[in-house]
Protein backbone atom coordinates (compact mmCIF):
# COMPACT_ATOMS: atom_id res chain seq x y z
CA UNK A 1 0.00 0.00 0.00
CA UNK A 2 1.17 3.18 -1.10
CA UNK A 3 2.24 5.72 2.09
CA UNK A 4 0.09 9.23 1.55
CA UNK A 5 2.51 11.55 2.89
CA UNK A 6 1.16 15.30 3.84
CA UNK A 7 2.72 18.40 4.26
CA UNK A 8 4.37 18.21 7.30
CA UNK A 9 6.00 14.31 6.89
CA UNK A 10 8.15 16.79 3.93
CA UNK A 11 11.53 16.69 5.48
CA UNK A 12 12.76 20.09 4.83
CA UNK A 13 16.35 20.12 3.71
CA UNK A 14 19.33 21.72 6.10
CA UNK A 15 23.05 21.74 6.34
CA UNK A 16 22.18 20.03 9.57
CA UNK A 17 19.76 17.57 8.07
CA UNK A 18 22.68 16.69 5.42
CA UNK A 19 25.28 15.57 8.08
CA UNK A 20 23.07 12.21 7.62
CA UNK A 21 23.78 12.15 4.05
CA UNK A 22 27.32 13.24 3.11
CA UNK A 23 29.06 14.47 0.01
CA UNK A 24 31.74 11.81 -1.21
CA UNK A 25 35.32 12.34 0.73
CA UNK A 26 38.41 12.04 -1.44
CA UNK A 27 41.97 11.77 -0.08
CA UNK A 28 45.00 14.44 -1.12
CA UNK A 29 46.14 12.11 -3.78
CA UNK A 30 42.92 11.44 -5.74
CA UNK A 31 42.92 12.18 -9.19
CA UNK A 32 40.29 13.16 -12.03
CA UNK A 33 39.68 8.70 -12.37
CA UNK A 34 38.50 9.15 -8.74
CA UNK A 35 35.68 11.87 -8.90
CA UNK A 36 33.57 10.30 -11.49
CA UNK A 37 33.20 10.33 -14.88
CA UNK A 38 29.71 12.30 -16.61
CA UNK A 39 27.97 11.80 -20.21
CA UNK A 40 26.33 14.77 -20.87
CA UNK A 41 24.16 14.69 -23.67
CA UNK A 42 22.89 18.45 -24.77
CA UNK A 43 22.84 21.23 -27.31
CA UNK A 44 21.77 22.10 -30.30
CA UNK A 45 22.25 24.58 -33.14
CA UNK A 46 19.64 27.26 -31.70
CA UNK A 47 20.39 26.57 -28.12
CA UNK A 48 24.05 25.56 -27.45
CA UNK A 49 24.54 27.61 -24.28
CA UNK A 50 22.13 25.13 -22.30
CA UNK A 51 25.43 22.39 -22.92
CA UNK A 52 27.45 25.17 -21.63
CA UNK A 53 26.07 26.00 -18.57
CA UNK A 54 25.27 22.13 -17.46
CA UNK A 55 29.09 21.26 -18.25
CA UNK A 56 29.85 24.34 -16.45
CA UNK A 57 28.29 22.81 -13.42
CA UNK A 58 28.75 19.37 -13.63
CA UNK A 59 32.49 20.32 -13.32
CA UNK A 60 31.66 23.13 -10.49
CA UNK A 61 30.18 20.24 -8.25
CA UNK A 62 32.96 18.05 -8.26
CA UNK A 63 33.10 15.45 -11.36
CA UNK A 64 36.26 14.38 -12.47
CA UNK A 65 35.55 14.46 -16.60
CA UNK A 66 32.75 15.54 -18.43
CA UNK A 67 32.25 14.17 -22.13
CA UNK A 68 30.25 16.34 -23.54
CA UNK A 69 27.79 14.43 -26.81
CA UNK A 70 26.48 17.54 -28.95
CA UNK A 71 25.29 17.82 -32.71
CA UNK A 72 28.35 18.34 -34.53
CA UNK A 73 28.50 22.03 -35.94
CA UNK A 74 28.00 23.39 -32.33
CA UNK A 75 30.24 20.78 -30.29
CA UNK A 76 34.13 22.20 -30.98
CA UNK A 77 32.33 25.85 -30.16
CA UNK A 78 30.90 24.49 -26.55
CA UNK A 79 34.72 22.48 -25.93
CA UNK A 80 35.90 25.87 -26.86
CA UNK A 81 34.04 27.61 -24.31
CA UNK A 82 34.33 24.73 -22.01
CA UNK A 83 38.29 23.81 -22.55
CA UNK A 84 37.94 21.07 -19.84
CA UNK A 85 35.55 19.14 -21.88
CA UNK A 86 36.12 15.63 -24.07
CA UNK A 87 34.14 16.48 -26.80
CA UNK A 88 32.13 14.07 -29.00
CA UNK A 89 30.20 15.33 -32.06
CA UNK A 90 27.08 13.60 -33.05
CA UNK A 91 25.54 13.76 -36.36
CA UNK A 92 23.00 16.40 -36.41
CA UNK A 93 19.36 17.09 -38.87
CA UNK A 94 19.39 20.17 -41.03
CA UNK A 95 17.91 21.51 -37.99
CA UNK A 96 20.78 21.46 -36.09
CA UNK A 97 19.25 18.62 -33.74
CA UNK A 98 20.79 15.57 -32.82
CA UNK A 99 20.16 12.82 -35.74
CA UNK A 100 19.68 9.23 -35.85
CA UNK A 101 23.03 8.13 -36.84
CA UNK A 102 24.26 8.98 -33.12
CA UNK A 103 23.40 6.01 -30.94
CA UNK A 104 26.26 3.91 -31.95
CA UNK A 105 28.86 6.63 -31.38
CA UNK A 106 27.39 7.16 -27.71
CA UNK A 107 27.26 3.74 -26.93
CA UNK A 108 30.68 3.49 -27.17
CA UNK A 109 30.75 6.09 -24.22
CA UNK A 110 28.70 4.39 -21.73
CA UNK A 111 31.28 1.43 -20.89
CA UNK A 112 33.57 5.20 -19.58
CA UNK A 113 31.07 6.59 -17.72
CA UNK A 114 29.53 6.75 -14.47
CA UNK A 115 26.13 8.33 -15.09
CA UNK A 116 24.67 10.67 -17.68
CA UNK A 117 22.40 13.57 -18.17
CA UNK A 118 20.15 14.05 -21.15
CA UNK A 119 18.31 16.63 -22.41
CA UNK A 120 19.55 20.37 -21.96
CA UNK A 121 19.16 22.22 -24.75
CA UNK A 122 18.56 19.68 -27.47
CA UNK A 123 15.79 21.51 -28.54
CA UNK A 124 12.63 19.88 -30.77
CA UNK A 125 13.16 17.46 -33.70
CA UNK A 126 11.34 14.10 -35.08
CA UNK A 127 14.50 12.55 -35.65
CA UNK A 128 16.25 13.81 -31.83
CA UNK A 129 12.08 13.18 -29.89
CA UNK A 130 12.57 9.41 -31.39
CA UNK A 131 16.13 9.00 -30.28
CA UNK A 132 14.94 10.66 -26.64
CA UNK A 133 12.51 8.11 -26.47
CA UNK A 134 14.90 5.77 -26.97
CA UNK A 135 17.99 6.74 -24.96
CA UNK A 136 15.94 7.62 -21.99
CA UNK A 137 14.83 4.07 -21.24
CA UNK A 138 17.89 2.23 -22.90
CA UNK A 139 21.26 4.14 -21.46
CA UNK A 140 22.68 1.68 -18.89
CA UNK A 141 23.85 4.53 -16.70
CA UNK A 142 22.23 6.53 -13.54
CA UNK A 143 20.53 9.14 -16.02
CA UNK A 144 19.48 12.88 -15.53
CA UNK A 145 16.46 13.70 -17.62
CA UNK A 146 15.78 17.42 -18.11
CA UNK A 147 13.75 19.70 -20.71
CA UNK A 148 13.06 17.78 -23.54
CA UNK A 149 14.32 14.42 -22.54
CA UNK A 150 11.09 14.36 -19.87
CA UNK A 151 8.85 15.16 -22.83
CA UNK A 152 9.97 12.98 -24.74
CA UNK A 153 8.45 10.36 -22.49
CA UNK A 154 4.90 11.63 -22.53
CA UNK A 155 2.75 8.25 -23.07
CA UNK A 156 5.06 5.87 -22.08
CA UNK A 157 5.60 3.06 -19.97
CA UNK A 158 8.04 3.53 -16.99
CA UNK A 159 10.77 1.39 -17.84
CA UNK A 160 14.45 2.19 -17.43
CA UNK A 161 17.93 0.38 -17.94
CA UNK A 162 18.91 1.93 -14.43
CA UNK A 163 18.13 5.00 -11.96
CA UNK A 164 16.21 7.90 -13.46
CA UNK A 165 16.47 11.58 -12.09
CA UNK A 166 13.47 13.35 -13.44
CA UNK A 167 13.97 17.33 -13.46
CA UNK A 168 10.75 18.75 -14.56
CA UNK A 169 9.25 22.15 -13.96
CA UNK A 170 5.12 22.56 -13.32
CA UNK A 171 4.29 22.91 -16.86
CA UNK A 172 6.52 19.73 -17.68
CA UNK A 173 5.22 17.88 -14.87
CA UNK A 174 1.46 18.59 -16.19
CA UNK A 175 2.28 17.25 -19.95
CA UNK A 176 4.35 14.10 -18.28
CA UNK A 177 1.45 13.21 -16.06
CA UNK A 178 -1.08 14.15 -18.24
CA UNK A 179 -2.64 16.64 -14.46
CA UNK A 180 -3.56 20.16 -14.52
CA UNK A 181 -0.86 22.53 -13.20
CA UNK A 182 -3.85 23.54 -10.76
CA UNK A 183 -4.38 19.73 -9.74
CA UNK A 184 -0.81 19.47 -9.66
CA UNK A 185 -0.41 22.32 -7.33
CA UNK A 186 -3.18 21.37 -4.91
CA UNK A 187 -1.63 18.18 -4.04
CA UNK A 188 2.06 18.31 -4.89
CA UNK A 189 3.35 15.62 -2.49
CA UNK A 190 1.13 12.58 -3.05
CA UNK A 191 1.69 13.31 -6.61
CA UNK A 192 5.43 13.28 -6.45
CA UNK A 193 5.19 10.42 -3.99
CA UNK A 194 3.65 8.78 -6.35
CA UNK A 195 5.50 9.35 -9.40
CA UNK A 196 8.13 8.18 -7.61
CA UNK A 197 6.48 4.75 -6.35
CA UNK A 198 5.15 4.23 -9.96
CA UNK A 199 7.85 5.07 -12.43
CA UNK A 200 10.63 3.59 -9.81
CA UNK A 201 12.29 6.46 -10.55
CA UNK A 202 13.85 10.05 -8.45
CA UNK A 203 11.52 13.44 -9.10
CA UNK A 204 12.88 16.51 -8.50
CA UNK A 205 10.02 18.85 -8.80
CA UNK A 206 11.10 22.47 -9.73
CA UNK A 207 8.86 25.45 -7.78
CA UNK A 208 9.28 27.60 -4.66
CA UNK A 209 9.69 24.45 -2.72
CA UNK A 210 10.97 22.04 -4.97
CA UNK A 211 10.65 18.91 -3.74
CA UNK A 212 12.71 15.49 -3.98
CA UNK A 213 10.70 12.07 -4.36
CA UNK A 214 12.25 8.84 -4.25
CA UNK A 215 10.90 4.92 -4.56
CA UNK A 216 12.39 3.84 -1.80
CA UNK A 217 12.94 7.23 0.58
CA UNK A 218 11.38 9.61 2.51
CA UNK A 219 10.41 12.80 0.56
CA UNK A 220 12.73 16.40 0.84
CA UNK A 221 11.26 19.83 0.25
CA UNK A 222 13.86 22.57 -0.64
CA UNK A 223 12.97 26.36 1.48
CA UNK A 224 16.21 27.65 0.50
CA UNK A 225 16.79 30.10 -2.47
CA UNK A 226 15.54 33.37 -3.69
CA UNK A 227 13.67 34.62 -6.85
CA UNK A 228 16.45 35.26 -8.86
CA UNK A 229 17.00 31.43 -9.13
CA UNK A 230 14.11 31.60 -12.05
CA UNK A 231 16.37 33.38 -14.81
CA UNK A 232 17.04 31.55 -17.94
CA UNK A 233 19.24 28.92 -18.13
CA UNK A 234 18.95 27.48 -14.25
CA UNK A 235 17.67 24.41 -15.19
CA UNK A 236 20.18 23.58 -17.28
CA UNK A 237 22.82 24.45 -14.10
CA UNK A 238 20.83 22.61 -11.73
CA UNK A 239 20.85 19.51 -14.21
CA UNK A 240 24.79 20.37 -14.29
CA UNK A 241 25.09 20.08 -10.38
CA UNK A 242 22.74 17.01 -9.91
CA UNK A 243 24.73 15.03 -13.12
CA UNK A 244 27.98 15.80 -11.67
CA UNK A 245 27.30 14.83 -7.81
CA UNK A 246 25.29 11.56 -9.62
CA UNK A 247 28.69 10.30 -11.05
CA UNK A 248 30.83 11.39 -7.86
CA UNK A 249 28.42 9.33 -5.48
CA UNK A 250 27.59 5.97 -8.15
CA UNK A 251 31.71 6.02 -8.35
CA UNK A 252 31.41 5.80 -4.25
CA UNK A 253 28.31 3.80 -4.51
CA UNK A 254 26.10 6.67 -2.91
CA UNK A 255 22.56 6.60 -3.43
CA UNK A 256 21.62 8.48 -6.21
CA UNK A 257 18.68 10.28 -4.74
CA UNK A 258 21.51 11.80 -2.33
CA UNK A 259 22.34 13.38 -5.87
CA UNK A 260 19.58 15.02 -6.21
CA UNK A 261 18.48 16.36 -2.40
CA UNK A 262 22.15 17.79 -2.59
CA UNK A 263 22.09 19.13 -5.97
CA UNK A 264 19.01 20.89 -5.37
CA UNK A 265 19.93 22.65 -1.97
CA UNK A 266 23.57 23.21 -3.60
CA UNK A 267 21.87 25.22 -6.18
CA UNK A 268 19.68 27.14 -4.01
CA UNK A 269 22.43 28.15 -2.15
CA UNK A 270 24.44 29.21 -4.69
CA UNK A 271 21.23 31.48 -5.59
CA UNK A 272 21.55 33.00 -1.90
CA UNK A 273 25.30 33.95 -2.25
CA UNK A 274 24.30 35.07 -5.46
CA UNK A 275 21.79 37.85 -3.80
CA UNK A 276 23.67 38.31 -1.09
CA UNK A 277 26.22 39.56 -2.95
CA UNK A 278 24.12 42.00 -5.78
CA UNK A 279 20.13 41.31 -5.29
CA UNK A 280 17.76 39.01 -6.75
CA UNK A 281 17.51 41.61 -10.33
CA UNK A 282 19.94 40.56 -13.02
CA UNK A 283 21.02 37.36 -11.64
CA UNK A 284 22.26 34.84 -14.40
CA UNK A 285 22.65 31.38 -14.33
CA UNK A 286 26.22 31.72 -15.22
CA UNK A 287 26.34 33.80 -11.64
CA UNK A 288 25.29 30.58 -10.12
CA UNK A 289 27.91 28.82 -10.88
CA UNK A 290 30.63 30.98 -9.94
CA UNK A 291 29.38 30.67 -6.57
CA UNK A 292 28.94 26.99 -6.62
CA UNK A 293 32.83 26.23 -5.40
CA UNK A 294 32.33 28.39 -2.47
CA UNK A 295 29.04 27.35 -1.92
CA UNK A 296 29.97 23.24 -1.65
CA UNK A 297 33.19 24.02 0.34
CA UNK A 298 31.33 25.71 3.09
CA UNK A 299 28.66 23.11 2.73
CA UNK A 300 31.59 20.71 3.49
CA UNK A 301 32.93 22.65 6.38
CA UNK A 302 29.36 22.92 8.44
CA UNK A 303 28.24 18.90 7.54
CA UNK A 304 31.51 17.05 8.34
CA UNK A 305 33.23 17.44 12.22
CA UNK A 306 36.97 17.71 12.25
CA UNK A 307 39.17 16.38 14.15
CA UNK A 308 41.72 18.62 15.65
CA UNK A 309 45.09 19.18 12.96
CA UNK A 310 42.59 17.64 9.65
CA UNK A 311 43.30 19.42 6.82
CA UNK A 312 40.23 21.22 5.15
CA UNK A 313 41.06 19.76 1.98
CA UNK A 314 42.83 22.87 0.85
CA UNK A 315 46.29 21.77 1.57
CA UNK A 316 46.92 23.57 5.11
CA UNK A 317 47.15 22.77 8.66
Amino acid sequence: MKQILSESNALEISLEKLKGLPLPEYSDDANKADYGKLLLIAGSARLPGAAILAARAALRAGVGTVRLAAPESVATAIGIAVPELMVIPLPQTSSGTIALGASAILQQQYESCDAAVLGPGLDESEETNQLLQTWAHEIPLPCVLDASAILALVDEKPKFAAMRIFTPHLQEMSVLIGQETKVIEAAREKIATDFAHDWKSILVLKGRDTLIAAPKSELYKNTAGTRGLGTAGSGDVLAGIIGGLLAQMTKQKIEASHAAIWGVHLHALAGEACEKDSGDDGMTASDLISRLAGVIRYARKQTKGRKEGERTGLRQN
